[in-house]
């Protein structure tokens, strides 16, 4: 039920921004442009400022800048641009052209942020992009569509994208996703009031708008726009912000039954297939990751498959604000210490804590006992990431559960961070092959398993956790008796194939 729930949320969001579309597509053919944005942001910025006094978060005016920003590009101007293409082209255009938003970001995210492109992503591009343009020709040639109103949409999108990048910076360094919301809805509320005095008029006083228009800006404020970023926040404390977004995908295909039943407007067979062709290109980068083709990649291996003995190693670990490194969390303390010639050199250790950009939650605090005073005057992940690289040198890294603290030090690429390309090695996935009959695989139960001697007080820090988990990788290496090279113990580890499917979340 804990990971149904976010998926749950997420196809609602995607339903409720569908809705958004056809009500605005509604409300233009009754009140202006600017009447319907400003009005659905007053509706939704009282929502969220409620919630947030509701729920006693703290908010700092420091840390407005940023959300405001976003607040401009989305939903501010974007809602501007949507609406305003809206009262041009068709409903089942503006929406095809937003579901093009997950295969745009990461294209983005890489000239913006530095961040790898998967080159199915460029193939998805390509494909979404050909039907958008499919589809865009089609509504022209049957009066559904109009060029400058689809130019208007994508401007929207384009604005979307440019959002989205300074909200990864903001979720990243100061999290309050609900505050960051609000700042944001405000600064909606600023743009559409002021489109909405300089360039048009609202044709009647308030008072005089009749019940419907006004009961569907409600609707459009404080459900269709406070709902799905409330929906959105909620799964995103579950899930990876990059799964999260690609259920804005779903957007085109819900829209497009509700502007028939709604609104009236008809489908065409190229149509049809011009959604398939875009829909094909927005899933397709998820398709390809979610398969299983591990039994069928060449797995990595070192130029040379050199034998473990002799080998050494960086057993390391890492201490977070949260457990969702794809969602803005950030590590606050690293730690590492090495093994030579089967030995852990207490006396080759490296331990420092980072400042991680935002502060550090309760919960996480309650767990590793790292307080936001104790970090406050520390380097941030890129300087101290150089120092741990030069200290690994081109020793093999050893983790527990692996793919969750390289994914921290792969995020850190775009903060200055050096690229990790040593050869990893993750003592859960070692555990669940050459130990499946055992009760459990988490560090703790390894430690006892073992009887790795290390004092209670020091487990949860990273160097501590570091320590344990070199004594059970020592353990779990006399276990691996029939690997005697560093490939062998590789391809041992890929066996693991249910955890390695869980560690795809991060």
């Amino acid at each position: 039920m804990d990971r149904l729930m976010p998926v749950l949320a997420m196809f609602l969001a995607a339903a409720l921004w569908s809705s958004s579309i056809i009500g605005s597509k509604l409300a233009v053919l009754e009140l202006a442009v600017t009447e319907v944005v400003a009005g659905r942001f007053l509706f939704a910025a009282a929502m969220l400022w409620g919630m947030v006094l509701l729920t006693r978060q703290p908010v700092r005016l420091g840390q407005a800048r940023r959300p405001l920003l976003m607040g401009m590009l989305d939903p501010g101007l974007v809602s501007l641009f949507l609406v305003w293409g809206l009262h041009h082209t068709s409903a089942v255009n503006a929406a095809v052209f937003w579901a093009l938003m997950p295969v745009v970001m990461p294209l983005a995210a890489r000239l913006v942020l530095g961040e790898a492109v998967n080159p199915v992503v460029v193939i998805g591009a390509v494909l979404a992009f050909t039907g958008a343009m499919i589809l865009m020709l089609v509504n022209q040639a049957s009066g559904d569509g109009n060029l400058f109103g689809d130019m208007l949409a994508i401007t929207g999108v384009m604005c979307g994208v440019a959002s989205a990048l300074v909200a990864r910076r903001v979720a990243q360094q100061q999290g309050r996703a609900m505050v960051t919301t609000a700042w944001q809805m405000t600064m909606a509320l600023a743009i559409g009031t002021l489109a909405l005095v300089l360039f048009e008029q609202p044709a009647v006083s308030l008072e005089h708008v009749r019940h419907g228009p006004l009961a569907l800006l409600v609707y459009l404020g404080m459900i269709a726009t406070a709902g799905p970023f409330f929906l959105l926040n909620y799964a995103l404390r579950r899930m990876p912000v990059g799964q999260a977004s690609l259920y804005s995908s779903l957007v085109g295909p819900l829209s497009v039954p509700l502007a028939v039943l709604v609104l009236g407007e008809t489908m065409q067979v190229m149509e049809i297939a011009a959604i398939a062709i875009v829909m094909l290109g927005v899933f397709l980068p998820s398709l390809v990751e979610q398969a299983d083709f591990s039994r069928f990649r060449r797995r990595p291996q070192p130029a040379e498959d050199p034998a473990l003995a002799g080998l050494s190693y960086v057993v390391f670990d890492t201490e977070t604000t949260g457990l969702h490194p794809s969602g803005g969390d950030r590590v606050v303390q690293i730690a590492g210490v090495r093994i030579v010639d089967g030995i852990i050199r207490r006396d080759q250790i490296f331990n420092e804590l980072v400042h991680p950009g935002r502060p550090i939650p309760a919960a996480s605090t309650k767990f590793h006992g790292i307080i936001d005073a104790q970090v406050a005057d520390k380097p941030a992940i890129g300087p101290v990431l150089r120092d741990f690289h030069a200290f690994c040198g081109d020793s093999v890294l050893v983790a527990h559960n692996a793919a969750f603290d390289m994914k921290f030090l792969e995020l850190a690429y775009s903060d200055g961070a050096p690229a990790f390309t040593q050869p990893v090695l993750d003592t859960l996935l070692l555990s669940a092959v050459l130990e499946p009959d055992a009760k459990g695989h988490d560090l703790d139960a390894l430690v006892d398993r073992h009887g790795a001697n290390l004092p209670a007080a020091d487990r949860h820090t990273a160097l501590g956790d570091s320590l344990a988990t070199a004594q059970v990788f020592l353990a779990l290496l006399v276990l691996a008796k029939d690997a005697k090279t560093l490939g062998q113990l590789i391809n041992l580890s890929y066996k693991a194939r249910r955890f390695r499917r869980l560690q795809k979340s991060y």
